[in-house]
């Protein structure tokens, strides 16, 4: 009889933080998949124009000049991809260290380190002008955020959908 009463007295569990199903831990890992996947697509845009993948070359063939116009397409699909996988990686792997009760201190330090040490080689790069306008370069540069943000937000959905 005590049992039984014991068990009307002890309230229902709610989902924990690290439970996936947990509607703020699926939005995290969501938040997390979408900031992963726009600084990704920045660090990728910037790697690009390095290797002569100019974004802007469609701009200009609008402007009058017509070179270009297949490597900024390329250019776009690549951001579109880099995007797409970056999200859908940083999900998966977001959500399967929220799952995991293992003490991995190690693995955000390795993580960081490596952050880091790509932001400090894509940092030097990122002084070289574009030869856009002012105007051209910062509606370019608005519009790769945006198309960043909701690729890896889509990467993002098929990586958590139950």
């Amino acid at each position: 009889m005590n049992r039984a009463a014991n068990r009307r007295a002890t309230p229902p569990t709610t989902a924990s933080a690290t439970d996936e199903t947990a509607p703020s831990s699926r939005a995290l890992i969501m938040c997390v998949a979408v900031l992963g996947g726009v600084m990704a697509t920045i660090a990728a845009q910037l790697a690009f124009a390095r290797f002569g993948l100019d974004l802007g070359a469609a701009w200009r063939a609008m402007m009058g000049m017509r070179s270009g116009q297949m490597r900024s397409a390329f250019a776009w699909w690549a951001i579109a991809l880099t995007a797409f996988a970056a999200g859908f990686l940083i999900a998966l792997v977001t959500r399967w260290l929220s799952g995991t009760e293992a003490n991995l201190a190690i693995l955000y330090w390795i993580g960081g380190l490596a952050l880091v040490a790509g932001l400090a080689v894509v940092g030097h790069a990122a002084g070289a002008p574009s030869g856009l306008s002012v105007g051209a370069s910062t509606a370019l540069g608005l519009t790769t955020l945006a198309a960043a943000g909701l690729l890896s937000l889509l990467g993002g959905y098929f990586a958590t959908r139950r």
